[in-house]
């Protein structure tokens, strides 16, 4: 009796043990599940994470690169705009001092004779430095013909007295005396009409331009111009015979010089020294 309760008993606690241990091995089993399925959520987690911060990582540097971009074309316009304003500066000192470089070396203007050689092949006018708007061509005037009012290129001479010549244009009236200074071509005098005959003449060791009115009978008047430079008039003179009463062609004759009376002898004389020396250009 008391064996087969032994055994009993000895049964009971080996089953027990056997289900004690099955508990724990559940117990593990289902823990290592719990923990394989925590590995695997930590796993995609960061998996996840991993991912996103490579997505951050690609905006951030997307707009990194457009910032860096559009401070480049930022940079390139303003370096463009620079250097158009500097070329714009540069170009604009230069045209300045090529403006200005006529004016600093004198010796690149052209010289007188060029200037007449290009006035009387026409590429170049001449005008009146009394008056600016009286420019003209040598077309305009009646060159080399039979008629009498006909011009005729005639000689060079200092004719202002400055070591230059000028350029004589023969023609009625004595025709025309042109001066070149400034890159221009300037009248410098001109015959107009009877009453105003154009010559030049030798007195006193220059040149003196004159003009003559002749055309009444018993009346002669001359007046002479005495240059140092186109622009500089140094000396004048007058001098001329009338008849004291011009209603009388009778009446005695009076001379003058500079309104002063002067004898005949004294005005032979003067009229011999000037005379001779006359060109006369018409």
């Amino acid at each position: 009796m008391n064996t087969h309760k032994k055994i009993s008993i000895l049964v009971c606690a080996f089953l027990m043990t056997l289900c004690i241990a099955a508990c724990g091995q559940a117990k593990e089993d289902e823990f290592a599940a719990n923990q394989q399925e925590s590995d695997i959520q930590t796993s995609e987690s960061t998996d996840s994470e991993m991912e996103e911060d490579e997505i951050i990582n690609v905006e951030e540097s997307s707009v990194n690169q457009q910032e860096s971009n559009v401070q480049t074309v930022e940079n390139t316009d303003s370096e463009t705009k620079g250097d158009e304003t500097i070329n714009a500066m540069e170009s604009s000192v230069n045209q300045s001092e090529n403006s200005a470089q006529p004016v600093e070396n004198p010796d690149s203007e052209t010289t007188a004779e060029e200037l007449f050689d290009l006035f009387i092949n026409g590429s170049i006018d001449a005008v009146d430095s009394t008056d600016l708007t009286s420019a003209f061509y040598i077309t305009d005037l009646n060159m080399d013909s039979e008629e009498w009012d006909s011009y005729s290129i005639g000689e060079r001479v200092d004719l202002d007295n400055d070591g230059e010549d000028e350029l004589v244009i023969s023609g009625p009236y004595g025709g025309i005396y042109l001066d070149a200074r400034n890159n221009k071509v300037y009248k410098l005098a001109a015959g107009e009409g009877n009453a105003l005959m154009l010559s030049y003449t030798y007195y006193n060791g220059a040149i003196w331009i004159m003009y003559s009115n002749s055309m009444n009978a018993g009346y002669e008047a001359y007046h002479m111009e005495k240059f140092e430079g186109a622009d500089n008039l140094v000396a004048e003179m007058n001098f001329g015979e009338e008849l004291v009463d011009p209603n009388d062609s009778e009446s005695e004759t009076k001379y003058t010089l500079n309104g002063t009376i002067i004898s005949y002898d004294e005005y032979t004389e003067l009229c011999s020294k000037i005379f001779a020396a006359q060109v006369e250009t018409n």
